[in-house]
């Protein structure tokens, strides 16, 4: 497919990338050294200098291989978004090993699940997960558990307002180790374990499992660096930014944007462990914050909130959005409440976060937007493989060096995804003529309706054009007549609870959409099943239906 995308790009963006020969490590030395004093982290009022980050990192990377860590080792993060989460994360990249980062929301079974799946030895967690840990320590075959609070980098004075679950004192519990007290034990001298950038890897980043077990793709260091490096110069990183984190770290969109562009970049973090809408605001209007990647449902919260206007959000000057299409309505919205664009995008865990982004400055509103540095992509049609034409949809294939190099000891599943270094995702996109593209559906949640193709996205998204819904998704669930029927999972706005009738957002559906496509089914819901990373798991909605 001709890279029609290049002539949209910004004027002033460079078509092509040299990539830097170093790992993300060895920024954060770089930064140690000659920015020593200027803050890396605030954690709720607590600052974090490059220099304390870098000798933590080191202090770690050398307890880790007194462990035992050797080249290519698996160690886990079971951690909310923490400076702890961030030290562990570079101490493991600068052993040598390989990070694991498991979902804080993990109940025992999964955890388990991926820490064999891994073979992980070590594990780093906080120490309220440590029952789940106990559970399965033997049976995962944990030779090290380190334990991690809250309290050990908290501030005695803080300058932002913590969620509950954040409150509870330290907890120590026998046969662990306690984080601080490991890192006091070693020098911070920094450490020299080579790294072949493009074979060694950097990850197991595991899939979300929505559509079965998580797989647990395999990225290279390079992959790591070059996909941090190209978010960095397509959103025009200032080293005088302030960047707001609030999206979990274990997920890729939190990866890349929130944690390690920071670091790549040398600029300053306010690091949230939890998304509240009240303590994000707050947090935007103390420290002046000038960029913030979110997903939907940040987003709808944020716009929604009743108190929005008390505050100051203008220093927001960059914002992006991934994980689900953003409506049309909350995107106005965003702009005129912020005064600056909300910039879709897309990417996988296959390919280390983002593939395709807007232009900051003029989103295409409904787009993923361009692919990005070093991206090349096809649409193909989903039973012949062939190439198709413009604004015709299709399965959505990407190529280019931030995919993985396949999944950890799934040769099967790899040979499915990867064919001929091309990463078949699974989404059905199309591209318009000036090369933006547009993410239709998924290929497993196609609702075939009377014969008809209807892709949930585009019902949800007229949905959220309804005044009295804050989140809806979209599911098929068996029909006798018509094969599958389209059925929408609703949560109302407050102000909109008792108020409105299942059978009228029916009704207004019938007025808006065609014949095949509006929801014969509704269903209220006070939430949606999603993952740690805001993804609504769709699967259990449909397991529901069927049982």
């Amino acid at each position: 497919m001709p890279k029609k995308w290049l002539p949209s790009w910004p004027e002033n963006m460079p078509r092509t990338l040299v990539f830097p020969e170093k790992t993300l490590p060895e920024f954060l030395s770089d930064h140690a050294r000659h920015t020593p004093e200027k803050v890396a982290f605030n954690f709720y009022g607590r600052e974090i200098p490059f220099r304390e980050f870098d000798q933590r990192t080191n202090q770690l990377a050398r307890a880790l291989m007194d462990f035992g860590l050797k080249k290519g080792d698996r160690v886990s993060l079971f951690l909310e978004n923490s400076p702890q989460f961030v030290i562990g994360y570079f101490a493991i990249l600068k052993a040598g090993g390989v990070v694991v980062a498991a979902n804080p929301m993990f109940k025992e079974e999964e955890l388990k699940y991926e820490l064999m799946n891994a073979g992980a030895r070590i594990i780093i967690a906080q120490d309220f997960l440590y029952p789940k840990v106990r559970n399965v320590r033997e049976e995962a075959g944990l030779s090290h558990v380190i334990l991690t609070s809250y309290r050990d980098y908290l501030p005695a004075s803080l300058s932002l307002p913590l969620h509950p679950s954040m409150q509870g004192p330290k907890e120590r519990f026998p046969e662990t180790l306690d984080l601080l007290e490991v890192m006091e034990s070693y020098q911070p001298e920094q450490l020299s374990i080579p790294i072949n950038l493009r074979e060694d890897l950097a990850l197991l980043q595991y899939t979300s499992g929505t559509t079965g077990l998580p797989k647990g793709a395999m990225i290279t260091h390079f992959s790591l660096i070059t996909n941090t490096v190209g978010s960095a110069v397509w959103n025009g990183v200032l080293e005088e930014d302030i960047i707001l984190s609030v999206l979990p770290f274990f997920h890729v969109t939190g990866m890349i944007h929130s944690m390690c562009r920071p670091v790549y970049t040398g600029t300053t973090n306010i690091l949230l462990s939890r998304f509240d809408p009240e303590t994000v605001l707050q947090a935007i209007h103390k420290y002046r914050c000038t960029m913030w990647v979110s997903i939907t449902t940040m987003n709808v919260a944020i716009v929604n909130h009743p108190d929005v206007e008390k505050y100051d959000l203008r220093s927001l000057r960059v914002c992006g959005s991934g994980g689900a299409p953003v409506p049309k309505e909350i995107l106005e919205k965003w702009r005129k409440i912020i005064g600056t664009e909300l910039a879709e995008g897309y990417g996988l865990s296959e390919t280390i976060s983002q593939t395709h982004m807007n232009p900051y400055l003029r989103p295409r509103y409904g787009s993923i937007g361009l692919p990005q540095f070093g991206i090349d992509c096809r649409i193909v049609d989903v039973e012949t493989g062939v190439d198709l034409p413009l604004d015709q949809e299709g399965e959505l294939l990407i190529k280019g060096p931030t995919v993985m190099q396949g999944y950890w000891n799934r040769p099967e599943a790899t040979a499915e995804a990867l064919k001929d270094g091309w990463l078949y995702t699974g989404d059905i996109a199309r591209m318009d003529e000036d090369g933006y593209f547009y993410i239709v559906g998924r290929k497993k949640e196609l609702i075939k309706a009377s014969g008809y193709s209807v892709f949930p996205a585009e019902v949800e998204n007229f949905l959220y054009g309804h005044p009295a819904i804050k989140e809806v998704a979209v599911i098929g669930v068996p029909d006798p007549y018509r094969g599958e029927n389209i059925k929408a999972v609703i949560v109302l706005k407050p102000e909109y609870e008792n108020k409105v009738r299942e059978e009228e957002i029916v009704a207004w559906c019938k007025s808006k959409m065609a014949a095949y496509k509006y929801p014969r089914i509704v269903e209220f819901v006070k939430e949606l099943p999603k993952t740690a990373s805001g993804k609504v798991l769709k699967r259990v909605l449909q397991e529901k239906e069927v049982k």
